[in-house]
């Protein structure tokens, strides 16, 4: 594989739930609207500030890939949708291989 191979844009999302469960129902969510082809889930610890405290958190991270169509959409739905009062909502422009560019732009 060479670089030119790998100049096909596709959006990452990021957003941390409070469990499995909502992240779960988050990502069922935007899988059967077909807004989006692929979440992944990883556990983490979370450190931050909330009401003038600092606090500390488990919580499932979400990786949401998307084509650039989707963007908007994906990151209102989250907004809705989301456990928390203001939910943590990053995304940014990432290059894929041409076939995963593919797939992802076929849903």
């Amino acid at each position: 594989m060479n670089l030119s191979d790998l100049n096909h844009e596709i959006y990452l999302i990021i957003t941390n739930e409070v469990d499995k469960k909502n992240a779960s129902k988050l990502a069922n969510l935007l899988l059967s609207e077909k807004l989006i082809p692929c979440v992944n889930f990883k556990n983490i610890e979370s450190n931050f500030w909330w009401e003038g405290n600092i606090n500390k958190s488990k919580e499932v991270q979400l990786m949401i890939k998307c084509k650039k169509e989707n963007v908007n959409k994906v990151c209102n739905k989250i907004a809705e949708w989301h456990s928390y009062e203001i939910p943590e909502i990053i995304y940014f422009r990432v290059s894929a291989n041409k076939t995963y560019h593919h797939w992802v732009n076929s849903i």
